[in-house]
């Protein structure tokens, strides 16, 4: 969460008026900008899966809606439970959906 929270305050100081105004080039992307929260509806760590019931994930384009997402590492699983917000980063890949950067939200 402190990592987080890190990175997403250096990406609002980065993209903040006057650091564009000194710098023609455009900032690349970051992964807190393609941060999405959701609500941890299913897990299936046998097959390294989970069911977020997310809000809208507007690097893909997606709108809020509940869909099974693959993780590549299944220890990201480990600790979470049914109920539980989580922020992630949603990825297409192909044809299906990854949700990487999966971290509990503390309330």
């Amino acid at each position: 969460m402190k990592n987080l929270l890190s990175v997403i305050a250096l990406a609002c100081v980065l993209g903040s008026p006057v650091f564009a105004s000194q710098h023609s080039a455009a900032p690349a992307t970051s992964s807190a900008a393609a941060t999405s929260q959701g609500e941890v509806r299913k897990i299936d760590a046998a097959n390294q899966k989970i069911t977020l019931r997310h809000g809208p994930l507007a690097n893909i384009g997606m709108p809020p809606m509940t869909m099974v997402f693959q993780v590549r590492d299944a220890a990201q699983l480990e600790g979470l439970k049914v109920g539980d917000k989580v922020s992630f980063v949603a990825q297409q890949q192909g044809s299906q959906f990854v949700a990487s950067e999966l971290q509990a939200v503390q309330p």
